[in-house]
């Protein structure tokens, strides 16, 4: 006997047997047990979910002469020509090569002539949405009322491009996606009704790389066995050319430490071992998508991934060591590479460029790479806290970090005077009450947020307006990531509520930049002179960038 491929070997018979789509098989199955069965179907879904195989088990089970609770008894003389593709009540049509107006006119001209066997002619088409609109025209009448003895299946991967005048006269079933554990369900049954072995790591790889169709599922394993019938993970990866998960760890790893030389040498391994960039660029995007779900949900991370308890234990770990707003820009720098290398010449070269661009640190003037830096800080700051907390970190560290700023001013920040005569309203600079402020608002605010507090010990008050302090870091070198992180809204509010209890109002705090022309009245348009002579007058695009 000819050998037959494992999708066709494996090819459900009753509607019990179609896995992943019980909702539409119990349907099905009470309308042919009640006889409510309907003139046209309309049956849409990815590739490989269970399509036409529900509808030739659809058409042997109306034609069956004993069908037992709706599934088709597979043994009478109906079910056996249907099996043996030897019925004429059964008529498949492929819409892609048969899409003409000519060809619906011979369907419309024999759908009158009356079941040889059973009890319907069922007309199964499938790919239909490949039909020409005059076919479609041609097939509206007779879909509409056709003869008591008809029944049409329609079968497509894209409703969205069939007429509304024919979806509107079908009865609709939406087959979604089979999940991994269907598919490895049924793939070890196959495997292990050829005699093969196979292992659960293995299963997992091909129904992965199968996204949801059993078909393709089935035909990656029946290449598998083609080369041995013991599989394992190592061979799976052969065939598919895809990377394991230690190389896939060590590439991203690369990325997060922006070492982009040991990126492209990867690449270059990859290339030798003959591996396709298009699969690799797959795998990474599943991989990062691992990594942002282990940073949002890290104990839903098994369940959503079908992963491994010590996979999902991995992720976790490489995902805390990246900052999410990284994830996301290497996710939409990799999903733009996927799409891009459909049409690029050079695949290397695009793997190579995106690559290189997720380890780049950006210019230190953009807004992104500054937060980027500042969230690095708090994360060590946080850390260094949590050493102090527990004692490990070393006395002479120790002894710096609990110390409070000094409230005297540093040299090289001196503050401005006031001007003689000013009113309450006007600018005074740092005064023995403002310090006293300032004294009170360090040893509060290390208790309240010691991120907050590290970033104010890099420089001092220099004085207020009113209600309106105003800080100056101690060097002008480097300032402007202090500046940036005490006056998000963050920060800031959490300095404004500490001064707000210190001084029982309402009060406002700003972080300035040093400034050549700066002025000792501190007066508002001093002030604005500075940031103009610092940043210039005209507008900043600052444009986002990984």
């Amino acid at each position: 006997m000819a050998y037959r491929a494992l999708y066709r070997e494996w090819r459900p018979k009753d509607f019990s047997h179609v896995v992943g789509q019980k909702a539409i098989m119990d349907t099905l199955r009470n309308q042919v047990v009640s006889g409510r069965i309907a003139h046209a179907y309309l049956f849409c879904g990815s590739r490989g979910t269970g399509k036409t195989s529900t509808a030739k088990i659809l058409a042997k089970a109306i034609n069956c002469l004993d069908p037992r609770n709706g599934d088709p008894c597979g043994q009478c003389a109906n079910c056996l020509r249907a099996e043996q593709e030897e019925t004429l009540d059964v008529i498949e049509i492929d819409a892609a090569s048969n899409n003409g107006v000519d060809e619906i006119r011979v369907l419309r001209d024999t759908v009158k002539y009356p079941p040889q066997f059973g009890s319907y002619k069922v007309y199964i088409i499938d790919e239909v949405h490949m039909l020409s609109p005059s076919a479609f025209n041609a097939l509206l009448k007779t879909l509409e009322e056709p003869p008591a003895h008809v029944v049409f299946i329609l079968a497509t991967t894209e409703p969205q491009k069939l007429p509304e005048t024919i979806l509107s006269r079908c009865q609709r079933f939406d087959f979604g996606r089979i999940s991994i554990p269907d598919i490895t369900g049924r793939l070890k049954e196959a495997a292990e009704g050829s005699g093969a072995r196979i292992t659960d790591g293995a299963l997992t790889l091909i129904a992965r790389a199968a996204e949801g169709g059993m078909r393709d599922a089935l035909s990656i394993l029946d290449i598998c066995l083609g080369y041995s019938d013991q599989v394992d993970e190592t061979l799976v990866r052969t065939i598919l050319g895809t990377s394991d998960s230690s190389f896939l760890f060590e590439f991203c790893g690369a990325m997060a430490d922006r070492d982009a030389g040991k990126t492209i040498g990867m690449i270059d391994r990859l290339m030798r071992e003959g591996k396709d960039p298009g699969v690799f660029t797959k795998d990474v995007c599943r991989h990062v998508r691992a990594l942002l779900i282990a940073r949002i949900c890290p104990d839903d991370l098994a369940k959503v991934t079908d992963c491994t308890a010590e996979e999902a234990a991995d992720y976790v770990r490489q995902g805390s060591e990246i900052l999410l707003s990284r994830l996301m820009k290497i996710l939409d720098l990799f999903m733009s590479l996927e799409t891009e290398m459909r049409y690029s010449a050079t695949p290397r070269l695009a793997l190579e460029n995106a690559s290189v661009k997720c380890c780049l640190r950006i210019d230190e003037a953009d807004n992104q790479a500054l937060t980027d830096r500042i969230a690095e800080l708090e994360k060590r700051i946080d850390e260094l806290s949590a050493r102090i907390a527990e004692g490990t970190v070393p006395e002479a560290l120790r002894g710096t970090a609990g110390k409070k700023a000094p409230a005297e001013k540093k040299p090289d920040a001196p503050a401005p005077r006031a001007r003689e005569g000013a009113s309450a309203g006007t600018a005074k600079a740092a005064g023995a009450e403002d310090r006293a402020v300032w004294s009170e608002l360090m040893s509060r605010i290390q208790k309240k947020d010691i991120t907050a507090w590290s970033f104010l010990s890099q420089g001092n008050l220099i004085g207020r307006t009113g209600s309106q302090y105003r800080w100056l870091a101690a060097r002008k070198e480097g300032e402007q990531q202090y500046i940036l992180a005490l006056n998000k809204a963050d920060k800031n509010s959490a300095v404004c509520a500490v001064l707000k209890e210190i001084t029982g109002q309402e009060c406002s705090f700003t972080a300035v930049p040093h400034g050549p022309a700066r002025t000792d009245d501190g007066s508002d348009d001093a002030y604005l002179a500075t940031i103009y002579e610092t940043f210039g007058r005209e507008p900043v695009d600052i444009v986002d960038s990984i």
